[in-house]
């Protein structure tokens, strides 16, 4: 009798055991089933008025990016955290802004050790941790360890092993996969598959004739190097991807960054001479049908409404692009904010930023919250219900409230800070910016060199909403909002972080605050 009452204790205790068992199994295939997918398209040197459906005088038509903009949500205040590509990139990826690394101003050489820290956690890892396949297809330039050969790392090109692994790149940092490259008009050409590049390495790009286009450097390169294929092969694979990602479990992430329309200036034939007017807008013609070839594959494998898509860029459009030429076209790409790429302006870091999540983001809405790109870190760690710790993405605030619609009582952001290629600091508040410079911090008219002959003033303050296109310098008739904003950086950079947390600590402890007056408004 005893014998047989243990054995239905037991029967029910593994019965017990197995309810439970299924209980979990069934609440993660939900949690799972809940979870988007997620796309970020990430394009390269292309401000907020090369669209469309954002520049009534653009000239060109972006049917796709006028389409996702339809379909979801447009941010028309969002700003990258620096007017170039490496610290932008930095920033998208950590929720933390570049100068608290050990980037004060420009951008990752060719050879350059990695700029995000080891063990940092960055969007991808956040992702794995909540079961995603993380990919990433496209452009880097966030540096790597390169094998130097009888062993080691190097960052002198004549000691590489170029058929030894490459670390510290996509695959150290969070991403299951890599396909792609560094920069486009850098060395080595060849095609990079995670640790490796593909092809061996025979010739020099002069060899090849590939450095008669702007910019584009001489350097080792495998001989078949087209860099008019590089946009086109980056779409297929993404279509693919997508494609694939359909008969799987797990919901993945795809990180996008193209390698567009930022120099070399390369359309493909199908696309060379479809504008009439350049090679540039033909390349931005292209830039939109690759973007479109992402939401047709999402289309045709039935995963549209359950993919959160991300569309924005890394910084403004470049000079490269040869305004004039374009102007002559019918062509504006510089309409409505002064400056671009590389300048402390709105025209170096004001950018396109869309994003759609179909049943969840009001087609068609428009934001004109004040946003940064760092944003994107704490908005996904919303999606996906994460924790962030108090030593990561210390300058992220989650956009997810916006985007579903809520109303919100104080601002997003206190203020939100950006950087100029060349270091300078710019603050923006409500309707005040502050500049640290007393020309464009950049590569626009004028240069810190000729501004500094000029003698200008070392502080900028425009009031944006009277100003847009920062004519008139006000910062003699507001000293207490300079006083106010210079306050706040100072905070910012001297807690290292903007977001509220545990105090943190920069690059080295600190910073080189250049032109940044801390106890009174230059006079």
């Amino acid at each position: 009798m005893a014998e047989r009452q243990r054995d239905r204790t037991l029967q029910f205790a593994w019965v017990v055991c197995l309810f439970i068992v299924l209980i979990n199994l069934f609440s993660l295939s939900v949690s799972a089933a809940e979870k988007p997918n997620i796309v970020i398209i990430y394009g390269d040197d292309m401000g907020i008025d090369s669209v469309d459906d954002f520049n009534q005088k653009l000239g060109l038509e972006t049917p796709h990016l006028n389409r996702l903009a339809s379909e979801g949500m447009s941010f028309m205040d969002a700003h990258t955290t620096s007017a170039v590509c490496t610290p932008s990139r930095y920033g998208l990826l950590t929720g933390r802004y570049n100068w608290r690394s050990r980037l004060k101003r420009g951008i990752v050489g060719k050879w350059e050790r990695p700029l995000i820290e080891e063990g940092r956690l960055t969007l991808p890892s956040m992702l794995k941790e909540h079961g995603y396949a993380t990919t990433m297809i496209g452009k880097w330039h966030l540096g790597f360890h390169w094998p130097k050969r009888g062993g080691g790392i190097t960052e002198k090109e004549a000691e590489i092993d170029f058929t030894g692994p490459i670390t510290g790149g996509p695959t150290d940092r969070g991403f299951d996969y890599w396909f792609g490259d560094d920069v486009p008009n850098w060395p080595p050409y060849a095609w990079r598959e995670n640790e490796r590049l593909l092809g061996e390495i025979t010739t020099t790009a002069k060899a090849l004739g590939i450095t008669s286009y702007s910019g584009v450097g001489d350097g080792p390169a495998v001989a078949d190097w087209s860099l008019e294929a590089v946009l086109p092969e980056y779409a297929k694979r993404c279509s693919q991807y997508i494609r694939e990602q359909a008969n799987e479990t797990k919901p993945f992430f795809l990180y996008f960054p193209m390698p567009s329309p930022h120099t070399p200036i390369a359309p493909d034939e199908n696309w060379k001479g479809k504008s009439g007017i350049s090679d540039y807008a033909d390349f931005l013609l292209e830039t939109d049908w690759a973007v479109g070839e992402v939401l047709k594959a999402l289309d045709e494998s039935g995963q549209k409404d359950n993919t959160l898509v991300i569309f924005s860029t890394d910084n403004g459009t470049s000079p490269k692009a040869n305004f004039e030429e374009l102007e002559a076209g019918g062509v504006h790409l510089i309409e409505n904010w002064r400056g671009y790429k590389a300048d402390a302006f709105e025209g170096g870091h004001r950018v396109p930023f869309i994003v759609r999540w179909p049943g969840k983001i009001a087609a068609g809405s428009r934001c004109e919250e004040i946003v940064s790109l760092v944003d994107v870190m704490a908005t996904i760690a919303d999606v996906v219900d994460h924790e962030l710790p108090d030593d990561s993405a210390e300058d992220s605030y989650s956009l997810l409230p916006l985007l579903l619609g809520k109303k919100i009582q104080e601002p997003v952001h206190e203020a939100i800070v950006c950087h100029s290629a060349s270091g300078n600091f710019a603050i923006r508040k409500g309707k005040w910016k502050l500049l640290f410079c007393r020309g464009s911090g950049g590569w626009s008219a004028p240069r810190e060199a000729v501004a500094a002959k000029q003698k200008l003033p070392e502080l900028q303050l425009y009031n944006l909403e009277t100003d847009p296109k920062e004519t008139k310098n006000v910062y003699q008739q507001h000293p207490e909002t300079v006083s106010e904003l210079t306050a706040i950086l100072r905070r910012y950079i001297e807690y290292g972080r903007s977001n509220p947390g545990e105090r943190q600590q920069n690059h080295n402890g600190g910073l080189h605050w250049k032109n940044v007056p801390w106890d009174a408004p230059a006079k």
